[in-house]
């Protein structure tokens, strides 16, 4: 996994997952892996694991199953790639009117 200092390691685990569930590395209805197991793989302390596991929650895409673990949701949404990638310009600094210029400038470049 390749950290990013701009978010929170909860949520760089949670992306992790999100992005191996949307990718297919985790079918519909696969368990993921252990709580205890992401927390030794990775050196961090379990409740950094199961806050992000709470994240993956809340964005619709698994559910914890109490005394069995965390399953990928048969019907998990899709990742949108483009809305990810306009939060990791904002939380860069960028602004929204220079996305909108940036986007400009390539339509123009497309147009020739």
């Amino acid at each position: 996994m390749i950290l990013q200092p701009q978010k929170m390691l909860f949520e760089q685990i949670a992306d992790y997952f999100g992005d191996l569930i949307a990718k297919g590395a985790f079918a519909p209805g696969a368990a993921l892996p252990s709580v205890r197991e992401v927390a030794l793989q990775e050196s961090v302390n379990p409740n950094t694991v199961a806050k992000a596991y709470g994240l993956l929650e809340e964005r619709g895409l698994i559910i914890s199953v109490p005394k069995k673990g965390y399953f990928v949701k048969e019907d998990a949404p899709e990742r949108d790639e483009l809305a990810d990638t306009l939060n990791y310009l904002l939380g860069k600094g960028y602004s929204l009117s220079d996305i909108k210029a940036a986007v400009s400038k390539l339509e123009e470049e497309s147009h020739d």
